[in-house]
């Protein structure tokens, strides 16, 4: 029975009360400024300006963008940390490859 419930659940969640709602939206507030100050750490640490990092977002449209068609509100160029590393990560939306190419 419990495969049921997990999966009438999952097609029709049950609602949240208002106090379990507000203590998502505290939780979601939380992490919201954890992930803010884990990239201005980031960006510290790699010196990389946001100015700089907009620079390379921009040169990686422009390069990329000559082979494939790219949705340019959707991409995101975001520095990850992980252990002793960090990453410039980017999610670039392909929306088509370009003819002759």
């Amino acid at each position: 029975m419990g495969w049921l419930r997990k999966l009438v659940d999952w097609v029709d969640p049950p609602k949240k009360t208002i106090e379990q709602e507000m203590i998502s939206d505290m939780h979601s507030a939380r992490g919201d400024a954890k992930n803010r100050l884990r990239l201005v750490l980031m960006h510290d640490r790699t010196q990389l300006s946001p100015v700089v990092l907009g620079q390379m977002r921009d040169d990686m449209v422009e390069v990329i963008s000559k082979y494939v068609e790219i949705d340019k509100d959707a991409l995101e160029v975001n520095l990850e940390s992980e252990s002793n590393t960090i990453a410039l990560v980017a999610n670039i939306p392909v929306l088509r490859t370009r003819a002759g190419v």
